[in-house]
């Protein structure tokens, strides 16, 4: 009992409890529009299929980008402030921004470009109605990435001065200006289109209030370029990370979510994505954000050379995520059938599709516990720039998670989809710890 209340007053008095209030919330919005008014509003169609998988491909670019340098960056920054003045600070930090939109203005003409053939790849079993439609919402969504790019940096930046609240309104603003479109335009015949292009606002409102908050700490933007130097620093920190989250996401979901699960037929893919949604959500809420608020500290711990104070920093993270998760994965394992028609039963979802997801959320609740650790262990590799490590954990659990699906795909359907997941989150956190302990770091000595 003591440890219990222990555990209350040091999780109410740290930052990470705003943070996942605020996560909380975000993900409320993004289980909404995701997993319940797509579904509401355009049924399971291939209308709903194509804005989901637009939607899949361009986060996809979004995420890469995020996910592989938002971890990267936050060791680059702390290190770098503690040995630059302010000016040559800002004019990295510049450099760096400045490049990051370049790279985002050119992932979003890629999309643009190219949407034609990735409509006709990913949605090849569909009519051509619906492959038309995915290229329009691949174009209306594609500026997202210039915005997100952005983002991440002045994210960065903000997570390593442990400005966190400002970051995590991520969560909330894209999901919540587009569940403010569907509630508005409800009946418009061009009801998606337009909720493509709120989506899109949501990430430009999301970069203009972390340009705020950069603003207020005093930074000055300069239009510089970045230099031989910071471009050799970011190919090193960020290049490894961001290669092989590529590598795991277009596995995931393009190749696992929309490919194989879209050869299962119509509404496959909105389905699988309505229950996926409600367990990766979890993972962002506790994983993510246990990750997010401890990375600063770690990394400031390894550069202080103090490895003793590191690993107890990181088995306390550990700690935090399994003490949270754990109730959360029993009440998904025994509560998934009423949590299903919670959700779904006011929505178009038959009976059958309904007691589906239960299934498949049932399916995935075993590996709820793990799904969180993986972002918590990996913020341990990340803090000591093992970005090789993070790399080859990350390949690897790919092409696992895809064989695995492929097998299981064709014995079960989505539920053998689910089952490869739960797997692989059990492989990759036995990976994890394995590649830790090559660093120096045992979680169990």
């Amino acid at each position: 009992m003591n440890r219990f209340r222990n555990f209350i007053v040091k999780f109410w008095k740290s930052p990470t409890r705003w943070v996942m209030v605020i996560t909380f919330v975000g993900m409320g919005l993004s289980l909404l529009f995701h997993a319940v008014l797509i579904p509401k509003y355009l049924g399971l169609s291939e209308a709903s299929d194509a804005l989901v998988a637009a939607l899949k491909v361009v986060l996809l670019f979004d995420i890469v980008i995020r996910e592989g340098a938002k971890f990267s960056l936050v060791p680059l920054f702390i290190e770098e402030t503690k040995q630059k003045n302010r000016e040559d600070f800002n004019f990295l930090f510049n450099g760096i921004l400045n490049f990051a939109l370049c790279v985002g203005l050119l992932c979003m003409l890629f999309i643009e470009v190219f949407a034609n053939w990735i409509s006709i790849l990913l949605l090849q079993d569909s009519s051509i109605g619906a492959g038309t439609e995915m290229i329009i919402f691949l174009r209306l969504t594609a500026p997202l990435i210039v915005f997100g790019s952005a983002g991440t940096v002045l994210g960065a930046l903000l997570n390593s001065q442990q400005h966190f609240k400002t970051v995590a309104l991520r969560n909330a603003l894209p999901p919540g200006i587009a569940t403010l479109a569907f509630l508005l335009l409800s009946g418009n015949d061009n009801i998606a289109q337009f909720v493509a292009v709120a989506y899109t606002c949501g990430f430009l409102t999301y970069f203009v209030w972390l340009t705020i908050g950069v603003k207020r700490m005093g930074h000055c933007y300069r239009l510089t370029w970045i230099t031989s130097d910071v471009l050799h620093s970011l190919k090193n920190t960020i290049s490894l990370p961001t290669l092989g989250f590529a590598i795991r996401q277009i596995t995931a979901r393009l190749l696992v979510e929309v490919f194989l699960v879209g050869k299962l037929g119509k509404g496959s893919i909105t389905l699988y994505n309505s229950a996926f949604r409600i367990f990766s959500a979890i993972q962002t809420l506790i994983g993510i954000s246990i990750a997010t608020t401890g990375l600063p500290n770690m990394s400031e711990e390894i550069t202080e050379e103090n490895k003793q104070k590191f690993r107890q920093t990181l088995i306390g993270n550990i700690r935090t995520a399994i003490f949270i998760a754990a109730p959360i994965s029993l009440m998904l394992l025994f509560g998934s059938s009423k949590i299903s028609q919670l959700l779904f039963s006011d929505n178009r979802f038959s009976e059958q599709s309904i007691q589906q997801i239960s299934q498949l959320l049932f399916c995935l609740s075993f590996a709820t516990v793990f799904f969180c650790l993986i972002p918590v262990l990996n913020a341990g590799l990340y803090a000591q720039r093992a970005f090789g490590y993070v790399f080859r954990n990350m390949v690897t659990m790919a092409v696992l998670n895809f064989a695995i699906a492929i097998g299981l795909v064709n014995v079960w359907g989505l539920t053998g989809i689910a089952i490869a997941v739960s797997g692989t989150a059990l492989l990759a956190v036995v990976n994890i710890s394995y590649l830790l302990q090559k660093t120096g770091v045992s979680l169990f000595s």
